[in-house]
């Protein structure tokens, strides 16, 4: 009987020592996270908005885009973002979805270059597309793809294998990004996850370095096209 006394003791100290330490310790969760980031959904807006991240939106939609930004906000990884009904086109003209199977398959790459047209044109950005080749070898089982974009010459995909979902992305920002650098535009694409749930962003350096230091998962926030490949699982082509 004593022993069994005894033992019911212990179990009940070790019970309540352990309630205690768990009392003590304060457990890490999503809402904490928020909390740790010290910037409220008002003060992200603000900030974006005085680093001209609605200067090409139509003034009757930028408090719209305002209010859906500070819905959304999360610095886990989401922002606001309104869509054209039937166009499925941003209404910022800066935050595109980017599906990597679209752009992969045929017609893509070209087909993802016309729906940003209207940014193209908003950014100064002219481009003309002098010629493009897209071919699969059912022979030797193998794509090559290629394009003349103002001018230069570039390879998208030469006797690749598989399926390139992330490799179709990770070309077309490299491209852009390039020529957008030859005609001094202050804007770059960045890359947001991958896949069907892939996306894409342009934003000047100031806009990247802000969203960068604001959002958390490297999963869900604009990286430059070199890290996106590395945390993606993208692995550098031989395009020569």
């Amino acid at each position: 009987m004593k022993i069994a006394i005894i033992s019911i003791l212990i179990i009940g100290i070790g019970a309540i020592l352990i309630a205690s330490k768990l009392k003590s310790e304060p457990i890490k969760n999503k809402s904490e996270s928020k909390i740790n980031s010290k910037i409220t959904g008002m003060e992200f807006v603000e900030t974006i908005d005085s680093l001209g991240y609605f200067k090409y939106a139509d003034r009757e939609n930028i408090e719209k885009l305002k209010t859906s930004h500070l819905k959304s906000f999360d610095p886990e990884g989401s922002w606001g973002g309104i869509w054209d009904d039937e166009t499925n086109l941003p209404l910022d003209f800066r935050y595109y979805f980017c599906d990597g199977e679209y752009v992969f398959e045929q017609d893509g790459f070209t087909g993802m270059l016309e729906e940003m047209d209207s940014t193209f044109k908003k950014i100064g950005f002219k481009i003309s597309i002098e010629n493009h080749f897209e071919e699969w070898d059912s022979e030797n089982d193998w794509l090559n793809h290629r394009i003349k974009i103002n001018g230069t010459d570039y390879v998208i995909f030469k006797d690749f294998k598989g399926y390139g979902w992330g490799e179709a992305v990770q070309r077309l920002a490299e491209i852009l990004n390039a020529e957008f650098e030859k005609q001094n535009i202050d804007e770059k694409i960045y890359l947001i996850s991958g896949g069907n749930d892939g996306s894409l962003i342009f934003l000047n350096n100031s806009l990247y370095q802000y969203f960068y230091k604001t959002f958390t998962d490297p999963q869900w926030k604009p990286l430059e096209v070199k890290e996106w490949a590395k945390v993606m699982g993208v692995k550098e082509m031989k395009l020569k």
